[in-house]
């Protein structure tokens, strides 16, 4: 029993090893062979705010998915921060691996609009990732 245990916990870290080294690779190619761009255009979508849509709540966009405007998920809402009865900014929590290298972003409500079942920020999903809490 106590071997089994042992090659399962072996296999577990392996596994974790085999799929965790792409992720490192990727990261360090795309770090050293990025030339500087000019920022791409973005495209504005209606605010969040209170002002903006009065009948919007906390309630309405807590747990929904983020989606930046190009299409790819920034992660859930984990927190909406509300002063004075205004939304002032969300707290996104992106996926991770398996729990693990989940990071939480944190964007103002004037760059989210809820469309659907969704929330959407006002720019693509690798500049909110910027918004590192």
């Amino acid at each position: 029993m106590h071997q089994h245990r042992d090659l399962l916990l072996a296999v577990l870290l392996a596994s974790m090893m085999v799929l965790i080294s792409p992720l490192s690779t990727i990261s360090q190619t795309s770090q050293s062979t990025s030339a500087p761009t000019a920022p791409a255009p973005v495209a504005s979508l209606p605010s969040v705010s209170s002002p903006a849509q009065p009948g919007l709540a906390a309630k309405d966009i807590q747990g929904l998915d983020v989606f930046g405007t190009d299409g790819r998920q920034v992660g859930k809402i984990a927190k909406v921060n509300v002063n004075g009865g205004t939304i002032k900014d969300v707290e996104v929590q992106s996926a991770g691996f398996l729990g693990f290298f989940a990071k939480t972003y944190l964007l103002p409500a004037e760059k989210l609009s809820k469309k659907g079942g969704r929330v959407e920020v006002s720019m693509t999903s690798e500049q909110a990732r910027q918004f590192i809490k």
